[in-house]
């Protein structure tokens, strides 16, 4: 072989291994993890879905150059330390041009150090800020906790006549932490007063100990942040703890999933809970959105659903801006350019202000008869 042929191969494969090329097969790897197990599988499995669909849809209405998204999946298990090295797999092993997910703020403040490091583009679930802040080719689907939970705060204050509330919420989750903060902040500006303001740890299930304490505080209404299944079993003991009925339970987001209703039953009825996304809105992307996801996956889809699909198609959006010979810095960059993208979540537009963070607006929603009923 000679000196010329050995450049030229050398330099092949170095382009292929740095992703800044998919030869000629017009693949686009890209990389989706989340939470398929453990405790925040009520949120990654549902999420994992719609992100999926989102690429497949691409798939069959075609992207420029006659690319395909290959997509290679991951389970996180809500673990860290996993998350990370799926980051590293995803790069090194499958030369992927873009990763999408981890589930929840603390993995993504795991993982998005490293895509940094590694130079791809990573577009996570999480609230927390601090993803953005890690560095330029991280970003976040999820609206920053000040900006949703102001809908939640308006809500107790202006409908529910909430004067007392007690805050309770997950220690070990920066976005539960950022929520009950920046509700917090809402509620005092109000007038409202803090009667009581507890942490735990979603690795827990015997809350008796809180839970007496908190029946017995009196409030109007307890705010819970945390896992789905942890805040309705939370709930379910603190009203067995024998809690004034009176009192009204609210929550972020992460209350609209199938798995809290289910966890919770009739414990949880009547709980009002800011929501990223209803399936009953009319608007003709989310219809159709809904009856794709109820042929593929038979059922009809929650908010964890809805946030796994506005992340894809803000991914895809991305690669298309790319053009037909996308690569990994062309795709980071198109996703910084990003703004005003029609999507399933919210008001309908995923926006974004000068740092990068979100929004789209919020929804409210009450658990009635085991279903989410939008709050009129």
């Amino acid at each position: 072989m000679t000196l010329h042929r050995r450049a030229v191969l050398a330099g092949a494969i170095a382009l292929s291994i740095s992703g800044l090329s998919h030869g000629q097969d017009k693949e686009i790897p890209v990389g989706v993890f989340n939470s398929l197990t453990g405790t925040y599988a009520f949120g990654g499995v549902p999420i994992q879905n719609g992100m999926k669909l989102a690429l497949e849809e691409a798939n069959a209405k075609g992207l420029p150059g006659g690319n395909k998204f290959r997509i290679v999946e991951a389970d996180t298990a809500g673990d860290k330390g996993q998350t990370i090295s799926l980051v590293n797999q995803f790069v090194k092993r499958d030369n992927a041009m873009l990763i999408l997910g981890p589930t929840v703020s603390a993995d993504a403040l795991g993982a998005a150090p490293v895509a940094n490091d590694l130079k791809v583009p990573i577009l996570a679930i999480g609230s927390s800020p601090g993803i953005l802040a890690t560095g330029p080719w991280a970003f976040k689907i999820q609206a920053t906790p000040v900006d949703i939970m102001g809908y939640l705060g308006k809500l107790a204050v202006e409908r529910l006549g909430v004067k007392r509330i007690v805050l309770l919420h997950d220690q070990s989750n920066d976005g539960y932490i950022g929520q009950k903060d920046a509700l917090a902040d809402y509620l005092r500006k109000a007038g409202v007063t803090i009667a009581a303001d507890e942490k735990f740890v979603s690795a827990d299930s015997n809350f008796l100990a809180l839970a007496t304490k908190v029946a017995t505080i009196p409030t109007d209404a307890i705010f819970i942040a945390a896992p789905a299944e942890v805040a309705a079993n939370l709930i379910l003991q603190i009203r067995q703890a024998g809690l004034d009925p009176k009192v009204k339970f609210v929550g972020p987001s992460t209350l609209g999933s199938a798995g809290f209703v289910k966890a919770g039953g009739k414990a949880v009825e009547g709980t009002y809970f800011v929501s990223d996304y209803s399936p009953n809105d009319p608007s003709p992307m989310n219809q159709a959105f809904v009856k794709a996801y109820q042929a593929k996956y038979k059922s009809v889809p929650d908010n964890w659903a809805a946030m796994g699909y506005a992340l894809g198609q803000v991914a895809v959006q991305a690669v298309r801006n790319a053009g037909p010979s996308p690569d990994r810095t062309k795709i980071r960059d198109e996703l910084a350019r990003l703004n005003k993208v029609p999507m399933v979540l919210g008001n309908g537009t995923w926006s974004v202000d000068a740092g990068r963070n979100p929004s789209y607006g919020g929804v409210l929603l009450q658990v009635k008869a085991g279903n989410f009923v939008t709050v009129q």
